[in-house]
């Protein structure tokens, strides 16, 4: 029993890190104009192009009109489009991101990278190794793949994939 809740403790402490550092690396990524949910819009219609309004607002756990206004503003600044591919419910709209979209999340998972980066360069030599080593373990703990992480490739040019909060906040 002892182990039980030692690994219950070890996962609530995991998980409340990643939610602080998500947390504060969101709020630093806002200069670029694009707020966590918008990003975490962007990262989903990567890994899924052709989604529409109510399959994103399904994946970010929100309603669809909360959606539909966050895509109407991704769209008018260029970052989303709306699928052109044949359909065979015609009032379903798939949406892709642009290239202008693909920039900012490029720019997004590198300042991402560089600000944790940072944040490493405090800790002292066996405290990043321990890291490092913890990487590999940590690495197997989602239950997905994207088809880039899947087939071996880097994405976003980063080596990066998903850098979007699963849970999106309203905006």
């Amino acid at each position: 029993m002892a182990s039980f809740f030692a690994k219950t403790d070890l996962a609530g402490r995991l998980q409340r890190l990643v939610f602080r550092l998500n947390r504060e690396l969101r709020l630093e990524f806002a200069e670029l104009g694009v707020t966590g949910a918008d990003a975490a819009v962007l990262f989903d219609l990567r890994r899924r192009p052709g989604c529409g309004v109510t399959e994103l607002a399904a994946m970010s756990e929100v309603g669809r009109s909360v959606m539909s206004e966050r895509i109407k503003r991704l769209e008018a600044a260029g970052l989303v489009e709306r699928d052109a591919g044949p359909r065979t419910d015609r009032r379903r709209v798939g949406l892709s991101v642009t290239r202008a979209g693909l920039s900012v999340m490029v720019r997004i998972a590198r300042e991402r990278r560089n600000r944790l980066a940072v944040r490493l360069d405090r800790l002292d030599e066996a405290q990043r190794h321990a890291i490092e080593a913890a990487i590999s373990a940590l690495e197997r703990l989602p239950d997905w793949k994207s088809a880039a992480e899947m087939a071996g490739q880097q994405t976003l040019g980063t080596g990066e994939d998903d850098h979007g909060p699963r849970k999106a906040q309203s905006a």
